[in-house]
């Protein structure tokens, strides 16, 4: 995780752009041109990996030909937010079937039954390129070895330093997860010195791991060559692994989570993922209040209130409970029930201020607060600031197969790195013994259905439940554009003895006086925060049909289409 001064570091790349900016201008943030296609269309978090997915599209490829090539070539160039050895979840449609479906191959506990010695809890076995090689098997139609091509020619010519990769490998150094290890070091510090902004990163020894791959399949980080490195390296440093638990470890294919918000048919990840169970429940709460009348969240303070609130009531009414179901019961039809949301909604009511009453100080209001030094969100889904190790996709090709899906870290054991591969580990939510041993992660991979085939898809890195019901709900209630609907502020609700909500400081004057009038805090991010997310968004036009893209302004992204 980034400690003070990571951030502080970042903060300061992110505006000011380290050491100027000697890259691709597509390569910063701010505004991305809204994209439009006839056909195909594919949203990621980088230039190389966008024109890498379309160009599988343009070659008679389909959207998972797509999505695995995109991310096998994502885990090279945004390296410093994913691992080959991490976390992966997806919500897709099959033109062909007509069905929705889900894939899990998230990490998962090693059994703490095995082995006989060493801590599984610190243990996670990465699911990621297990899963890719899931979906190919499924529904790919290229041969196995051509969706790592682009991936190996990168890791050999060497990736481009962003001022946003500089800086949080920056942060990996200072807080030590470089140092520990001697080929880390080298990876990240070829020459002594981390590999400046504008310069080519070059991962020989992850080309060659990738070659492997191509080669063997998945099994090659299982139970081939590296897997066998990884029991042992993780068992030397006083962990409990077995080559037993990595030949056991398989994706678990499933339904979406599925609920309906003013009519409109959604599609999420189900669990153990937390998001889509939790962007339900939100939304039923929130069908309770006519949004719109009450104006926009960034203009009216009642609206502020109440979606605050409502997120602040899922949270706790779920917190803990959405686990792995394949050990427990989970109660989703009862979050996703009418009787739920109505409910939330008088609780939402009979927490707000009484009529009359303003907590308004009589002297000028002070200052807007500064965001705290330290963690700006935690979660217990995967620990303090995850925002920092993920990315999601959107890819939808000429067939009508959608797919919308998040690959992050969360994998391998503290101190790890093996032939170029960070598996770090991860301090997220499993068990380590029966059969329900996944990460609990806040994934939230969406769908929206319009007479039973996808309309929307979107997602986000980071801890996404609150950003993407927001965005939701500027297009649902608001109208807004999907691109519109992504830049608008955003904010963070944070529960706790004294209510906060953390928000982007494009607010209006109402919005502010009218939370000190409620009692509430506010907390300045900024104009654009990239902790609040970064939406991959695609959409069809319903009365065109062509399809349209947008990517965040927050964190770097391109989208295209044809």
């Amino acid at each position: 995780m980034c400690n003070v001064p990571c951030r502080v570091f970042i903060a300061a790349a992110l505006l000011a752009g380290v050491l100027g900016s000697q890259t691709d201008p597509r390569l910063e943030q701010g505004p991305k041109p809204e994209a439009v296609g006839d056909k195909a269309m594919a949203a990621t978090q980088l230039p190389i990996v966008t024109e890498a997915a379309l160009k599988v599209l343009k070659d008679g490829g389909n959207a998972v030909d797509a999505m695995v090539t995109a991310v096998f070539l994502q885990h090279v160039n945004d390296f410093h937010q994913v691992s080959h050895f991490g976390s992966m979840s997806a919500v897709g449609y099959d033109a062909r079937s007509g069905e929705f479906y889900a894939l899990n191959a998230v990490s998962e506990r090693p059994r703490a039954d095995r082995g006989g010695h060493g801590d599984a809890g610190k243990v996670a076995i990465g699911g990621v390129v297990r899963g890719l090689e899931a979906l190919a098997e499924r529904f790919g139609t290229r041969p196995w070895p051509s969706y790592l091509e682009p991936a190996i020619r990168s890791a050999e010519e060497g990736v481009v330093v962003t001022s946003f990769m500089y800086g949080v490998n920056y942060g990996l150094l200072e807080a030590g997860d470089i140092l520990e290890n001697k080929e880390a070091r080298e990876a990240y510090m070829p020459d002594g010195h981390l590999v400046p902004v504008g310069r080519r990163w070059k991962r020989p020894r992850l080309a060659e791991t990738l070659r492997r791959v191509a080669a063997e399949g998945a099994d090659y980080l299982y139970t081939g060559a590296w897997g066998q490195k990884f029991v042992k390296a993780a068992n030397g440093k006083g962990f409990r692994v077995t080559i037993e638990d990595m030949a056991a470890y398989e994706p678990k294919w499933d339904e979406p989570v599925r609920f309906l918000y003013r009519g409109h048919e959604i599609f999420g990840s189900p669990p153990p993922d937390t998001g889509g169970l939790t962007v339900g429940a939100n939304l039923n709460v929130l069908e309770h209040f006519d949004l719109k009348a009450m104006g926009h969240y960034s203009r009216s303070p009642e609206t502020l209130e109440v979606m605050a609130r409502a997120f602040g009531f899922v949270a706790n009414n779920t917190r803990g409970a959405i686990r792995d179901p394949l050990a427990f019961l989970i109660p989703s039809a009862l979050w996703l029930s009418k009787d739920f949301g109505k409910m939330g909604a008088a609780f939402v009511r009979n927490t707000m201020l009484r009529p009359g009453v303003s907590l308004k100080p009589a002297a000028p209001p002070a200052a807007p607060t500064a965001a705290p030094a330290g963690p700006l969100f935690s979660s217990d889904e995967g620990g303090d600031d995850p925002s920092l190790g993920s990315n999601h996709n959107v890819i939808v090709d000429e067939e009508g197969n959608w797919i919308s899906m998040l690959h992050t870290g969360h994998g391998g054991a503290p101190g790890i790195f093996i032939d170029g591969v960070r598996a770090t580990g991860s301090a997220a939510r499993a068990l380590t013994a029966g059969p329900g041993r996944r990460l609990v992660l806040p994934i939230t991979a969406v769908l929206i259905a319009r007479d039973g085939r996808p309309w929307l898809a979107m997602g986000t890195p980071g801890l996404p439940p609150q950003p993407v019901t927001e965005v939701l709900v500027n297009i649902l209630d608001f109208g807004m554009p999907p691109r519109d609907a992504a830049d608008a502020p955003r904010f963070w609700a944070a529960s706790g003895e004294e209510p906060t909500i953390r928000i982007e400081s494009r607010i209006s004057k109402e919005v502010r006086e009218g939370m000190a009038a409620r009692g509430l805090k506010i907390q300045d991010l900024g104009d654009y925060n990239w902790h609040t997310g970064s939406m991959q968004i695609v959409w069809r036009d319903p009365e065109t049909g062509k399809l349209h893209g947008a990517t965040d302004p927050r964190r770097l992204g391109l989208v295209l289409g044809y």
